[in-house]
């Protein structure tokens, strides 16, 4: 097996770091702002539906509520971070540094929720309170970051062949 070297993997220069922790921070503060609106928006939705009963159904009722958070909440801060991120960094360390950006981005809002007491190690939804917000924020950051810095390809001569219809008799 070949060993890899450090000029086989550039590294980031510090100031992509530091515009990579300002978009994990702006990730950060989308995901509490964010996860307080659709929380209430989710169950202000049922209610006005009158269909608040399904929270009965308690697992299904959970995953449900996942994933709308990792759609409405996760990916949208990621998309946040990942924009100013990727209106900061050059393109050769976009991909370290959109993923550095989600990660900061999770472990901040997953410290809050620790020290704020709503995550219990003991009975942790693992898939809820972990996997989902670390997917979505990683997966947004990318997003959000690719879109301002999306790769085109090399414009060249356009070639274009003529078409003719011939109708027979």
């Amino acid at each position: 097996m070949k060993k890899m070297k450090s000029a086989d993997f550039p590294l980031p220069s510090k100031s992509s770091l530091i515009h990579a922790a300002i978009g994990g921070g702006i990730c950060f503060f989308a995901v509490t702002i964010l996860l307080d609106v659709a929380y209430g928006g989710l169950i202000r939705s049922l209610i006005s539906l009158n269909v608040i009963g399904v929270m009965v159904f308690t697992e299904q009722f959970t995953l449900a509520r996942n994933i709308f958070l990792f759609g409405v909440v996760y990916l949208s801060s990621g998309y946040c971070g990942g924009l100013y991120t990727g209106y900061q960094v050059e393109e050769e360390d976009l991909k370290i540094v959109l993923a550095v950006c989600g990660v900061v981005g999770f472990v901040a809002f997953l410290v809050l929720y620790y020290f704020l007491g709503y995550l219990e190690l003991s009975s942790l939804d693992v898939l809820g309170q972990v996997i989902f917000p670390l997917v979505g924020c990683v997966a947004g950051s990318y997003l959000g970051g690719y879109t301002l810095n999306w790769p085109s390809p090399e414009e060249g001569p356009v070639e274009s062949e003529e078409l003719r219809l011939e109708l027979g008799e």
